[in-house]
């Protein structure tokens, strides 16, 4: 997976200080503005949302006018990392009309994500909540994230799972293999990226091979958590006459 165009700008930022916290984390001290650009590549936005972190962040999203649950996911991942950091929440700014109606009709902001936006979104009365993850066991994390949205044929979704709380070696293979059993059996899983703070893995149905799954290993200061995003299309049912 060499050779990819990391569609993304490297954030503006001022001061150059190192913080090196008490559990032995490095953050910088600088302050920073991030201008993400709308593509669809893991990897580039892994090299993005989990870059080095800065004392406080703004997001500029003024480039990624179309929703998509890969951003959204990789966005609230960083904040759950700052979160368990003690850092302060990371901001949102220039999201577009699409973005706006999006996080208003899902009260995405309703359900407890650690971030905020500096743009105006209405808080709608009416939340859906979002679907319990049953592919993951409990226990093993303080915070776990599972947010999912089906759209037409199409199903798209991400899990977020931070502040381990358990001394058990949580497998990033365990967690790909209780997904693909959750997900064949109402859906044909395209693509998805799994990422522990180390290592990754991203798995690719091509159709015009067999399913390719492709490993990495990431060194990183980040504290442990799990994240997993994926794109899926539905199965069509069959109703008996």
């Amino acid at each position: 997976m060499k050779g990819r165009n990391l569609l993304f700008s490297f954030p503006k930022s001022v001061d150059t200080s190192i913080v090196n916290r008490l559990d032995g984390s490095v953050v910088s001290s600088q302050s920073g503005v991030f201008y993400p650009y709308q593509h669809q590549d893991f990897y580039a936005m892994d090299s993005l949302f989990l870059s080095p972190l800065k004392e406080e962040e703004i997001w500029d999203f003024q480039s990624i006018s179309q929703v998509q649950l890969g951003f959204l996911g990789f966005l609230t991942l960083r904040g759950f990392i700052r979160e368990d950091l003690e850092l302060p929440k990371l901001q949102v700014r220039g999201l577009s009309k699409q973005w706006r109606s999006f996080l208003a009709k899902e009260n995405f902001l309703g359900k407890q994500v650690p971030w905020e936006t500096l743009d105006f979104i209405p808080n709608l009365v009416g939340d859906t909540p979002s679907p319990e993850s049953g592919f993951v066991k409990k226990g093993h994390w303080a915070n776990e994230f599972h947010y999912e949205k089906k759209e037409g044929n199409s199903t798209s979704l991400f899990f977020i799972a931070t502040k381990k709380q358990s001394e058990t070696d949580v497998a990033i293979s365990d967690l790909m293999k209780d997904f693909l059993l959750y997900s064949q059996t109402n859906h044909y899983l395209e693509r998805a990226y799994i990422r522990k703070e180390n290592s990754s893995y991203f798995y690719l149905n091509a159709k015009e091979t067999n399913p390719r799954v492709f490993y990495r290993e990431n060194t990183s200061e980040f504290p442990s958590f799990l994240f997993l995003v994926a794109e899926l299309k539905n199965k069509t049912v069959i109703l008996p006459n």
